[in-house]
Parts: C-alpha cells; sequence; structure tokens
C-alpha cells in the first residue's frame, strides 16, 4: 500500500464478480429510474472492492418539493441523502473497509461520467469525496455497460479506468 490515504480514486480496481452482479441487479430493479449507493472493500487491498451498499435515490423526493431548483427526476438524476453518506463513510472509515466508489445507473443512455456527475463530485479542481464512481447503462431494462470513472487531480474533470472482475 502507497502513502496515499485513498489509492482507489485513482484506479484502477477490482470488483468480484458477485458485486458487480449487485450493482447490476440494484440498476435493472430500479429502472426506469436511476439508482445509487457505494462499494466498499478492505483497506490493505485498496484496489479490491468487495461490498455493494444500496443506497435509496431521493431524486424524485427533492423533485416533488421544490421542482424548481430540482428540476430532474430519479429518470434521469441521482440524489443520495447527504447525512446517510457522510455516516456511511465515516463507518467504513472507522472499521477499515472504506467506501471506494459511489455508483449509479443511466437509464436509456450510455455509461459515461456526464457534466452533472463532475459538477456533483468536483469543484475548484478538488474531488468532493474521496471515491471513484461506476455507472451502469441499463437499455430498456438491461444491463449493457459498467464503467469506471476517476478524478483528474487539479481539474473538475475525470476519464475512465479500468474495472476488473474477479
Amino acid at each position: 500500500m502507497t502513502g496515499d490515504p485513498q489509492p482507489w480514486i485513482r484506479g484502477p480496481l477490482v470488483i468480484d464478480a458477485a458485486v458487480l452482479q449487485e450493482l447490476h441487479a440494484h440498476a435493472r430493479d430500479t429502472y426506469p429510474s436511476e439508482c445509487c449507493g457505494f462499494v466498499s472493500g478492505p483497506r490493505v487491498e485498496p484496489d479490491h472492492l468487495t461490498t455493494a451498499m444500496r443506497e435509496e435515490n431521493e431524486a424524485d423526493k427533492y423533485h416533488k418539493l421544490d421542482p424548481e431548483t430540482f428540476p430532474r427526476t430519479s429518470k434521469t438524476y441521482f440524489k443520495i441523502n447527504e447525512l446517510r453518506a457522510t455516516r456511511a463513510l465515516a463507518a467504513g472509515e472507522e472499521n477499515d473497509t472504506p467506501i471506494k466508489v459511489i455508483y449509479h445507473s443511466h437509464c436509456d443512455a450510455g455509461a459515461y461520467f456526464s457534466k452533472e456527475d463532475a459538477a456533483t463530485f468536483a469543484s475548484n479542481n478538488t474531488l468532493m469525496w474521496p471515491c471513484a464512481f461506476i455507472v451502469v447503462s441499463v437499455m430498456e431494462g438491461e444491463v449493457r455497460d459498467t464503467k469506471l470513472w476517476v478524478h483528474e487531480p487539479g481539474t473538475n474533470g475525470f476519464r475512465e479506468s479500468t474495472l476488473t472482475v474477479r
């Protein structure tokens, strides 16, 4: 392990096949809404992803309460509860199984990292959460693609990285 406290943010990463299957099942289960959640793994294996945790996409709730501020629904947007996210990140750190990835799906669209995704997770050339990102493409209810995205240090940009299934 390097001296970097969160080396997984750079990629590449290795995901257990069962974990990837869980991400795909979550994406299919929530279609035509986007799914979202976290993937963690042991600190001693920084590139290894071993556990998926589903989160509720709160986009529709926010849209209903304030459609001007939150004009998009869960069909094209995901919103994770920030308090639950903060608690999950802290618990992972405490248990030496940090959250290494935030995942979400795109419905009837590719597994790209959108401009909105980038604006949500990077600001002032800084990564907002110490994570990499997985995007699952679901077309007509079926998973078509899965890609890993990592932050480009010193920018607000992200690049695709290698996600190997074990």
